[in-house]
């Protein structure tokens, strides 16, 4: 990618970071964005179709970030309680965007998550249909975990060893060979 195409993206997603810091995503607009960014509307539309597209980047390109750094489907069946403390620093290492966004849209986190590791589970040549419910646990765990980065840190850790211990008995309690 261009140099200046990325620097104008970050520039946008700064602007958009900085704006959900002082008011709810849903009062944000293409305006207050290209002002805070320093560009014009048009160069806002060349790169993003709306607002909304906008925030699907940003939720993929954290989803990747998280990815990257983990060990995958695997580790969700095999070491639950680990794969939800990873998560949990990972969400936090990218708090400029669960930190500002409303605990409502890890849902579409959760979406992209398990997206990405049925990909992983296809490439080791897994079926994925075997864990199909998967996705309404990650849907727990990332909304749990999103709403841990709003909490006193002393109490997110007590309550994040709480979380992990419940996903950890409830995972190692199902038989993920006839659908969860």
């Amino acid at each position: 990618m261009d140099l200046r195409v990325k620097k104008t993206k970050r520039a946008i997603q700064n602007a958009f970071y900085e704006l959900l810091r002082e008011k709810p995503a849903e009062k944000i607009t293409v305006t207050e964005i290209v002002r805070r960014a320093e560009i014009n509307k048009t160069t806002f539309y060349a790169h993003y179709e709306t607002l909304d597209a906008l925030v699907d980047e940003l939720e993929q390109q954290t989803t990747q970030y998280v990815l990257e750094h983990m060990d995958g489907a695997y580790q969700l069946l095999e070491q639950p309680e680990v794969f939800v403390r990873n998560l949990f620093e990972m969400m936090k290492q990218t708090s400029d965007f669960f930190g500002v966004l409303p605990i409502s849209t890890t849902s579409h986190f959760a979406q992209y998550l398990q997206s990405a590791m049925q990909a992983q589970l296809r490439q080791q040549n897994i079926d994925p249909a075997q864990y199909e419910n998967i996705g309404a646990l990650l849907t727990f765990i990332s909304t749990g975990l999103a709403g841990l980065l709003h909490a006193d840190p002393a109490l997110a850790q007590h309550q994040l060893e709480l979380i992990a211990a419940f996903v950890g008995g409830g995972v190692r309690s199902l038989n993920f060979n006839s659908n969860i």
